[in-house]
């Protein structure tokens, strides 16, 4: 909703006032903190009331998020829209408004300054990383660390082999826009998730506000848009080629390589062998579903979810899901997971039966902060989820349970979820033994050479902690980013 809404404030600078009201849903929704850290990751630039307690929801008598009300100049309610719209359907309507109101002498054209609670609220946080949403580790030859810095629209590459330090290189001018080509040249808009082909070195980028999914190749980083248009689709349509369907957020996306490649191994590093073969599945956000790119034909279909916001198990057409975020799978590709936000659940797709099945979560309704058996523990609001392959105590999952600031760890082989490394609440920025560390948000994680990379995303940083000491003696450690100096 808010990028329809900021068309509308676009048009209308002068004579419609929009102000946010947020009810939140999950308790870590509630504190006027995590609202300040939304409306700057989101770049609110109208004021937005915290509603913690649902008194302006009340008032309004309001049933579904969202809720659009009009008020006229005299504070009149004059009508309301629930659900998700489109500001090109709504425009005409306001300019009936705005001219009815323009004849009876209602308006006083202005551009309303609302100081520190408006667009002075969106000034540089004066951080190297800007809300980081997506982590992605290379662990060929030295190995290198790619962050979507989301809020700064672009993507930072830094060292494995020196864990951070000087900049490798940075990928895109750092305005929003969708545009291909070189790495200083090119812009996305929001970028989130991130996946690569280990076989050519390419990476795939989930362009989330610009609804699209980019190519990275490895000579360089030149980017190329490789589905989407760039426009946000409304209905939940049925796919066909990748470049001519409309998508709708996009915030994660994960590779599964085609067994029939051969391998690469007579090209060099920086090489782009432009040989994309392979399924790119999608976690769509905007339409909960699971999508998948043959990359291929070049052409992008609906895999899983019927589209409905709900949590339903069973063959993947009639399976339910709320705004999936966070995609892993395993390393036969056999299996692939999905943090399903809205739900606070971890699902599971066996791609060989087409059967979708939930091990942790309830409904949308139901979440918390509960260890314990996968049946009655709780998350909140999960994000990302990675595979843990070589996990001592046996095959699991790693989950940034987002708003419960914790990395939570769920055994696939017992049905056990326990914390991980985190305090949990009240969020902040601690390095030290797990159980005393502190997270803000984490929103993804990834796990390369025994070690694991998180993108705390509200403390603007990337943390990591070697998996392969004893649990007790593991120690969170913040990655020092120098985007002043180069490597190379």
């Amino acid at each position: 909703m808010l990028p329809q809404l900021r068309e509308i404030e676009e048009r209308y600078p002068d004579r419609v006032v929009v102000i946010g009201v947020h009810s939140a849903k999950f308790p870590q929704e509630k504190s006027t903190e995590a609202v300040a850290h939304a409306v700057r990751r989101h770049g609110i630039r109208h004021p937005v009331v915290n509603d913690a307690d649902f008194a302006v929801w009340q008032a309004f008598t309001c049933r579904a998020w969202p809720t659009l009300m009009f008020i006229d100049p005299r504070g009149k309610v004059i009508g309301r829209h629930e659900g998700e719209f489109e500001a090109g359907q709504l425009m005409p309507v306001l300019d009936r408004m705005l001219a009815e109101f323009d004849d009876k002498g209602w308006l006083a054209p202005a551009i309303p300054d609302f100081g520190p609670v408006g667009a002075a609220a969106q000034a540089s946080i004066g951080t190297d990383l800007a809300f980081p949403g997506g982590i992605l580790v290379d662990d060929r030859g030295r190995g290198h660390i790619t962050i979507a810095d989301s809020n700064h629209h672009r993507l930072v590459v830094v060292g494995l082999s020196t864990l951070g330090g000087p900049l490798h290189h940075m990928v895109g001018t750092g305005e929003p826009g969708l545009r291909d080509g070189p790495p200083d040249e090119a812009q996305f808009n929001w970028p989130q998730g991130l996946t690569i082909d280990a076989r050519t070195g390419v990476v795939y980028i989930a362009d989330t506000e610009n609804h699209a999914i980019r190519r990275m190749s490895p000579d360089g980083g030149t980017i190329t848009t490789i589905a989407g248009t760039g426009r946000q689709a409304r209905t939940r349509g049925t796919g066909g080629p990748a470049r001519e369907i409309d998508l709708s957020s996009p915030w994660d996306v994960v590779f599964l390589a085609d067994p029939g490649a051969p391998p690469i191994t007579d090209r060099g590093p920086h090489d782009d062998p432009h040989d994309d073969r392979g399924l790119l599945f999608i976690a769509m956000a905007g339409t909960h579903q699971i999508w998948v790119m043959d990359l291929a034909s070049g052409r992008v279909i609906p895999f899983a979810g019927s589209g409905s916001e709900a949590l339903a198990d069973g063959p993947v057409r009639e399976a339910a899901f709320a705004q999936p975020s966070g995609l892993a799978i395993d390393g036969t590709g056999e299996r692939l997971w999905v943090a399903d936000s809205e739900t606070s659940a971890i699902r599971q797709i066996n791609l060989g039966t087409g059967q979708v099945s939930t091990l942790v979560g309830q409904g949308l309704f139901d979440f918390g902060d509960i260890d314990g058996n996968a049946a009655s523990a709780r998350l909140q609001h999960p994000l990302g989820v990675t595979w843990w392959r070589d996990d001592p105590e046996g095959e699991s999952l790693l989950i940034a349970d987002t708003y419960n600031h914790r990395i939570k760890r769920l055994d696939l082989s017992h049905g056990t979820v326990r914390t991980f490394i985190g305090g949990g609440p009240p969020e902040g920025h601690r390095d030290g033994l797990g159980a005393d560390a502190r997270f803000s948000e984490p929103g993804d994680l990834a796990i390369a050479r025994g070690r694991l990379f998180i993108a705390d995303t509200n403390n603007h940083v990337v943390r990591s902690v070697d998996l392969t000491v004893p649990a007790p003696e593991r120690v969170v450690g913040t990655i020092a980013i120098d985007l002043t100096t180069h490597a190379h």
